[in-house]
């Protein structure tokens, strides 16, 4: 029979070798960003979040933001795993439907937000509806996506503060890492009235908190422990021809947005035609692959947009 300590080095090694199998970046590709769309719609849909839609894909106006950022993590050629970065903007934040007071208290002084949004797994990897602090395989994996996250957000973003809404049964697991309250418990219309909770983390503090004895293992993960940058290299970012198909074509997303919306999106993409892009025909009229081709071939840095981030 193993001792305790045999069994605990077992299950770590056990636990290395499953995430050493997995491997996560940015999204890369259309088809990327199309499996991690479709995985958000199984889940939230198994869970009841969101009825089923005939695009089977969860997004939403915030997506096509060109700094809105979604993260995987694949076994393989599969998506198992797939969370997004939101950056603050006159589009506003998902959480803004419910916790607009409370964020907008964080907004002054210039503070800047971005909001985790659209966590998903595979629940058929895991054993559906345990607690994630009793799922090591999905915490882990899980913490290793926060830990992407983090780091892109600090060197890229660079907000003041991460928000995010939970269901109050996973707020065991976010009080550990130290997400601070924001807001209580309230009905979500955008996953079908469901209860959530408003967290948040303090970029500016976080550090020295986990520096705290009790907290050394989250300090040694997400401060020492140092992310491969290339593994945010080559983002995805949409052409003409996607952002025609994955907000007008597969959703409507861009014809049902308000027109002060869509104005502002139009600015992100200064070479697009967007009477062009919500029209129903087709076009052979040519257009620059991407934004950020043309940013990159007029000599501009390529984080620039013509639309900036945390503006309201």
């Amino acid at each position: 029979m193993k001792s305790i300590k045999e069994f605990d080095t077992s299950r770590r090694i056990h636990l290395h070798n499953f995430l050493n199998k997995i491997s996560f970046s940015v999204t890369r590709t259309k088809e990327d960003l199309e499996n991690a769309a479709a995985l958000v719609h199984r889940e939230y849909a198994k869970k009841g979040y969101i009825k089923k839609s005939n695009s089977k894909l969860r997004l939403a106006i915030y997506n096509a933001h060109p700094d809105t950022t979604t993260f995987i993590a694949k076994a393989g050629n599969e998506v198992i795993a797939t969370t997004t970065v939101i950056p603050d903007s006159p589009l506003g934040l998902p959480m803004d439907e419910v916790y607009r007071d409370e964020l907008d208290q964080m907004r002054k002084g210039n503070k800047k937000l971005c909001e985790i949004s659209m966590l998903a797994s595979d629940t058929e990897l895991f054993n559906d509806g345990i607690s994630m602090m009793l799922n090591s395989k999905k915490l882990f994996l899980v913490f290793s996506l926060f830990k992407h996250i983090f780091d892109y957000t600090r060197e890229y973003l660079k907000p003041d503060y991460i928000c995010l809404t939970i269901n109050p049964r996973h707020k065991l697991t976010y009080d550990f890492l130290r997400c601070k309250d924001l807001g209580g418990v309230k009905a979500y219309r955008g996953v079908n009235e469901a209860p959530a909770v408003a967290k948040y983390v303090d970029l500016n503090s976080i550090e020295k908190e986990y520096k705290t004895e009790d907290m050394k293992g989250l300090y040694k993960m997400f401060f020492q422990r140092k992310t491969d940058f290339t593994k945010f290299a080559n983002k995805y970012t949409y052409s003409f021809r996607d952002l025609k198909y994955f907000f007008v074509e597969k959703t409507d997303i861009l014809k049902s947005a308000s027109p002060s919306k869509r104005d502002y999106l139009a600015k992100c993409y200064p070479f697009y035609d967007f009477s062009e892009l919500l029209s129903n025909n087709s076009s052979n009229k040519s257009h620059p692959e991407s934004s950020v081709h043309w940013w990159e071939t007029e000599g501009k840095v390529k984080t620039m947009r013509p639309c900036l981030s945390f503006q309201h």
